[in-house]
């Protein structure tokens, strides 16, 4: 019997182990992609550098995330940086209308023109993405015009393979032009956007090269002193706050203690072991008394209605305590029993015989009965104190 129960947990085991490996996490991040640039991330391609950059030089920066997505009169710039998640129809409108009341959108996205989730923007400010000239990777570019100056900007290594086409005039051509346009400047309202095709400027890998951080620094100039500048998270998927359950469940340490807890718990329930022995209630160890016992046989000959047999047993312990002094057999027929107790005592045989007549009868009711008893216990004291 043991041998087959621990045979029965190593195949439990065994399940929840295949299990484990089958569902349990890869190595993934489950956070965001690491090839994205995200502020959370310090690999080549993320952009923690260009958060910590602007927040030491005196910016009040910020991530855009877990919460809503909404921009207030506070928020002076706001970066998308290749996006992961849809931008919705109305937070389209929600950032252009921010826009509109004076703030900077500086929005790059590098992303396959089909899988681009800045769509909805673009389409508002009719501008489209398209791929140059048969994926041929532009390295880099030359300012169109003398408008980034603050620091003077000569040239900016891109590194991407679309340019922007729009479908207006009212654009500035900032970086690249024609066919190469790569970095493009709209007025809107009281603000002002920029549109980039090129991600990597920003990134912590970009960020190394001078060029680039002039670059950045020229985009910066419309925000003052201070100013708050947003980094959109939201859209990097940063939309709902960590939990005890999604660290848990979403990491590889978190699925190894899910693992561990499942099999101790399937193995103590298979050993089927107890702590100690079980202690019972105080109601089941609890003696019951005499006089409750008492009550209940009563309560039980009552409602069964058992007057007749309650009668027969003061009529068999009535003769059996005549009987005793004088050695009489109690099994005796009533009138050779009252006969034969006459030999031996003066007693009123009569009386003796109508009484024991009166105890093999059925008795009315519970009075009638009471009755019997009280004569039976009356008559037995005085015969035995004579």
């Amino acid at each position: 019997m043991k041998n087959q129960r621990d045979l029965f947990i190593i195949i439990g085991l065994f399940v929840v182990l295949i299990l484990f490996i089958a569902f349990g996490p890869r190595g993934e991040p489950t956070t965001s992609d690491p090839s994205r640039p995200t502020t959370h991330s310090s690999a080549d391609s993320g952009a923690l550098a260009m958060y910590n950059w602007i927040g030491e030089m005196g910016y009040d920066a910020q991530r855009l995330e877990y919460r809503a997505f909404e921009l207030d009169e506070q928020d002076d710039a706001l970066f998308i940086l290749s996006p992961i998640e849809l931008i919705e129809p109305q937070e389209a409108q929600i950032t252009l209308d921010w826009v509109d009341q004076g703030g900077t959108l500086i929005l790059a996205d590098d992303s396959p023109i089909l899988f681009g989730n800045v769509g909805r923007v673009l389409e508002e400010l009719d501008i489209e993405r398209e791929v140059y000239e048969e994926e041929l990777l532009i390295d880099r570019l030359q300012s169109a015009q003398p408008v980034l100056d603050q620091p003077p900007l000569d040239e900016v290594i891109v590194n991407t393979e679309r340019v922007l086409v729009p479908q207006r005039n009212d654009y500035a051509e900032l970086i690249g032009s024609g066919d190469e346009l790569v970095l493009a400047g709209i007025k809107y309202g009281r603000g002002y956007i920029y549109l980039s095709t090129t991600v990597y400027p920003f990134t912590n890998s970009g960020l190394r090269e001078e060029a680039n951080a002039e670059f950045v620094l020229n985009l910066l100039r419309r925000v003052p002193a201070g100013g708050r500048v947003l980094f959109d998270e939201y859209h990097h998927g940063f939309f709902t706050p960590p939990s005890t359950t999604n660290t848990i469940f979403s990491s590889p340490w978190g699925w190894a203690a899910a693992y561990a807890t499942t099999a101790v718990a399937l193995y103590l329930i298979l050993s089927g072991r107890r702590f100690g022995k079980p202690i019972p209630l105080k109601e089941e160890v609890t003696l019951r008394s005499s006089a409750e016992y008492v009550e209940s046989m009563a309560d039980l000959f009552q409602r069964g209605g058992k007057r007749q047999y309650i009668l027969q047993h003061y009529h068999r312990n009535f003769k059996r305590q005549l009987a005793r002094p004088y050695s009489i057999n109690p099994k005796l027929d009533d009138d050779a029993f009252v006969r034969e107790l006459a030999r031996f005592r003066d007693v009123d045989e009569a009386a003796v015989l109508a009484l024991l007549n009166r105890l093999c009868s059925t008795p009315a009711n519970e009075a009638a009965l009471v009755r019997i008893v009280e004569e039976t216990e009356q008559t037995l004291a005085s015969l035995i104190r004579r």
